[in-house]
């Protein structure tokens, strides 16, 4: 089968040029310029065919001044202008996002022509068109190809997957009549298929599995649907242009200053404990940034902090998840302003805060029980600290704890034994109180610290009470460092005018 005479019938099936090269397989900027790829693949323009009198291809002159009869109009220019005026008569401009993506809901009749397409090919050009493979490139990857490029070079945006999505809802008006006739023909095709199935769900996913030559007769798809697809004199119809922000991940670590802050709102039996939240603070100044919705808001850190610990050190790995943002950029200067409004609630404090990547969320929670964790805790006895007593709390050798679920988190947590592992335990004599002391713990991530320390009654063991054969209760405890170094450190402070 040659290029151009498989051209020739195209152009008098009343294809367009667009569609065209979609059957001579073109790939990538091939579809920038058609005259030269046609050119490119020894085919001769439409022009030069039309012009010749007595040409025997006369119909498809007059095909040409129609609509395509397979791709309907969708790759025209008109169609073109028309999508740009759409987007840009929509909420468009409220989206601050550089990167955008087309999503379009196409309709089945497109997929029924593409069918009736093959058949002719087949019919035409015989064996040299496969019954299995199709014959063109899928609509679908040529919207990526020719739409995509044109409509992001019009409105000076970037393709990308993750961008502000454009969803494009298009119809057609004979989508229902054919519609109707692929339900007979489904039946008649498919008949052991209709018999034990009551009900068949027609949709264009069966289309894509069911519907190529090699499983569904020439003749029996013609007594329904003309080959190749007739002419029309409509094309697509633009009902509907919705847009979709993208989804933003803003990271940071936060440091908790106050040791009366919960770590998400406190709310039991419908009231509130505390009056705010560390989650909440956050999200107060960085959200309105990137959404009016800041309820929709996700936050999720490395960990978390008891209302009365403190967090402090480089602070604590942190990701809001932002659906449908407005903006998907920070600037240093902005994120500094956001760094400050922070740190003046006086109860957290943040910094490194930026824009990351969705797939960097796994820093998150990968591998999260095997992170180290540094604390520092205060700890009281009932008795003076003796030397004994010390010695015995200075461990530089790991060793393993076995931990049951706490009592005090057992409403929100099952109960479990946990091995966990502490790696070191270093204790000194607070200055001015002798039945004090100040540990510095390096634990596994996941160890629940007082409880290590006091024991609970047996249900952590060993315990530094049981180590030092004392009882011993913890008075104060802070987070010092997490071992996670992650979002990168970056100054928003240190930002150019």
């Amino acid at each position: 089968m040659k290029n151009q005479d498989l051209v020739e019938f195209l152009r008098s099936s009343g294809v367009c040029e667009v569609c065209q090269l979609r059957y001579l397989k073109a790939r990538g900027t091939e579809y920038r310029d058609i005259k030269e790829t046609l050119q490119k693949l020894d085919v001769k323009l439409n022009g030069n065919v039309e012009n010749k009198e007595g040409n025997e291809d006369q119909p498809a002159k007059k095909a040409r001044l129609g609509v395509c009869t397979t791709c309907l109009g969708l790759f025209s220019k008109d169609f073109q202008m028309e999508l740009l005026e759409g987007i840009l008569a929509s909420d468009f401009a409220k989206y601050d996002c550089q990167k955008i993506v087309l999503a379009i809901c196409l309709p089945m009749s497109l997929q029924l022509r593409q069918l009736a397409m093959w058949f002719a090919l087949q019919r035409k050009f015989g064996a040299s068109v496969d019954s299995s493979n199709p014959p063109d490139v899928p609509i679908k990857e040529a919207v990526k190809l020719i739409l995509h490029p044109i409509i992001c070079e019009k409105l000076a945006k970037e393709y990308d997957a993750n961008g502000l999505m454009i969803n494009i809802d298009l119809t057609h008006k004979l989508e229902h009549e054919e519609v109707e006739k692929l339900v007979k023909l489904n039946k008649e095709a498919f008949p052991a298929k209709a018999a034990y199935q009551k009900r068949i769900e027609i949709s264009r996913g069966l289309l894509e599995k069911q519907y190529q030559p090699s499983k569904v007769r020439a003749e029996t798809f013609e007594k329904y649907f003309q080959i190749p697809g007739s002419t029309v004199e409509e094309p697509l119809k633009l009902t509907s242009i919705d847009l979709q922000g993208p989804l933003v991940c803003v990271a940071g670590r936060y440091r908790k200053l106050s040791r009366e802050l919960s770590h998400t709102p406190w709310i039991l039996n419908g009231q509130r404990l505390m009056e705010d939240s560390i989650e909440e603070i956050i999200i107060r100044h960085v959200g309105p940034h990137f959404t009016e919705k800041l309820d929709k808001i996700t936050f999720m850190s490395s960990g978390r902090e008891d209302v009365d610990v403190r967090c402090l050190g480089k602070g604590r790995p942190f990701v809001l998840e932002i659906p449908n943002a407005i903006r998907s950029c920070l600037s240093k200067d902005q994120a500094f302003k956001m760094e400050q409004a922070v740190d003046e609630s006086g109860k957290v404090s943040i910094l490194h805060l930026q824009v990351v990547a969705r797939d960097e969320l796994t820093h998150i929670k990968t591998g999260e029980e095997q992170k180290k964790k540094f604390y520092r805790a205060l700890c009281a006895l009932k008795e003076p600290v003796s030397v004994e007593i010390l010695d015995k709390l200075q461990i530089s050798v790991s060793f393993d704890i076995q931990q049951k679920t706490p009592i005090r988190v057992l409403h929100r947590r099952p109960l479990h034994t946990r091995p966990r592992t502490i790696y070191s335990v270093k204790a000194k004599v607070q200055r001015g109180n002798p039945k004090a002391l100040v540990i510095d713990i390096v634990t596994q991530a996941g160890t629940y610290i007082k409880e290590l320390v006091h024991g609970e009654f047996g249900r952590t063991a060993p315990s530094l009470s049981s180590i030092i054969g004392k009882p011993i209760d913890i008075q104060a405890l802070d987070v010092v460092g997490i071992d996670l170094d992650w979002p990168p450190e970056v100054d928003n402070a240190i930002h150019t005018e």
